[in-house]
């Protein structure tokens, strides 16, 4: 009991001192605090729901300790999500009730998108209204722009008012995007460190041969792309699922990847040279990688596997 009040406590202090790094104008702590989920979800998967849960709480304090209203924040958009994927990872992979892992990606997928969709509708509740909000954001991102030199001769022959719309439009779908590719990095992170201190408990499955997404999400992310030709709340609310599925759908393209080279030669050339291309052309060969998620959903593109599971994450 003892040891299980000290993880909490020491992962509930980390997680809340890196969400709010941000909060103190560090440059590094904006990235750090992509950072924050990690922690609970390995009180959670290591140590089991109640860890999790006083670490999440104990997080949440220490988060209201620079302003109240974070712990709110921290609680909605960081410990719960880290909590119900802890307790999916440690329980969904378990005896006969062994899923797919594609499944997990698809709950991390769809809290990425109900966070942004609730977050679009506290903005417009917030502000009287989606119009008035983004109005508002694009009139302060303006401000903010016209003290950026340069910025005029970057945004070309489009006027700034117009430039600074455009990237209030964006937002909702580039949120979701990166929140999906940090939810999913903190949870591989998460069971990689848990199971190196052997605390897992379970056996993590073989994410290259066995990282599908379930078809439905296909049919999702074609009509969210469909849907995101109307202008309005409309386009916002496509943008968004569009954006979270792509990633989900280029996690799974660079499964295939890592399975199509597996006992190949030359496989440590090619996976290097992938990441390094999604590295320097960030984000553009995503959606290379989407479209191989996408065509391996479709006709899957990998082979049987000769072993079902593996330990390594």
């Amino acid at each position: 009991m003892a040891q299980r009040f000290l993880i909490a406590f020491g992962a509930g202090l980390a997680a809340g001192v890196l969400f709010v790094l941000p909060a103190k104008g560090m440059l590094a702590g904006v990235w750090l605090s992509v950072l924050a989920p990690m922690p609970l979800m390995i009180a959670c998967m290591g140590y089991g729901w109640l860890a999790g849960l006083g670490a999440a709480v104990i997080g949440a304090l220490a988060a209201g300790v620079m302003q109240p209203a974070l712990s709110l924040v921290f609680l909605i958009s960081t410990a719960a999500p880290a909590l119900l994927l802890g307790w999916l990872a440690t329980h969904v992979f378990s005896g006969a009730r062994r899923l797919s892992p594609g499944l997990l990606l698809s709950a991390v997928t769809a809290l990425s998108i109900i966070a942004v969709w609730g977050m679009v509708a506290f903005m417009g509740a917030s502000y009287g209204g989606l119009d008035v909000a983004a109005t508002e954001f694009s009139v302060g991102i303006q401000a903010v722009l016209k003290n950026i030199k340069g910025i005029e001769e970057a945004a070309g022959v489009m006027p700034l008012d117009e430039f600074a719309s455009m990237l209030v439009a964006s937002m909702p779908a580039m949120m979701a995007f990166w929140s999906v590719l940090a939810l999913s990095l903190n949870l591989w992170l998460a069971a990689r460190v848990t199971m190196i201190s052997g605390q897992f408990g379970q056996t993590w499955p073989d994410l290259p041969t066995h990282l599908v997404l379930p078809r439905l999400a296909l049919g999702a992310f074609a009509l969210a792309a469909l849907a995101c030709a109307p202008t309005g709340v409309s386009r916002v609310i496509a943008s968004s699922a569009a954006a979270a599925l792509g990633v989900a759908f280029a996690l799974q393209g660079l499964a295939a990847i890592h399975r199509l080279t597996m006992d190949r030669p030359g496989r440590f050339g090619v996976l290097s040279a992938v990441y390094a291309v999604n590295f320097i052309l960030f984000p553009l060969p995503l959606f290379v990688m989407a479209g191989v998620g996408v065509a391996d959903n479709v006709k899957p593109l990998r082979r049987s596997p000769s072993t079902p599971s593996s330990n390594t994450p």
